[in-house]
């Protein structure tokens, strides 16, 4: 599994924009086991290594909660 480290002042969605390319894929990062330690950060400050997995291809639109379409 690849990780990063935050620069200060990241938040989840900036991870998620910088890997993936798409600040909805937050929630991947959040529930990847090895960030499981991290969720009490909202704001990081800079150093923190934060676990980046491989995800699958898109997930359909159907498949997702209305609020994340």
């Amino acid at each position: 599994m690849d990780s990063i480290l935050t620069i200060q002042g990241d938040t989840w969605d900036t991870i998620a924009k910088r890997v993936y390319g798409d600040e909805r894929r937050a929630q991947d990062l959040m529930e990847a086991r090895a960030n499981i330690r991290l969720l009490d950060y909202e704001v990081f400050p800079g150093g923190v290594r934060v676990a980046t997995p491989e995800l699958p291809d898109e997930t359909p639109a159907f498949d997702l909660p209305e609020w994340r379409r």
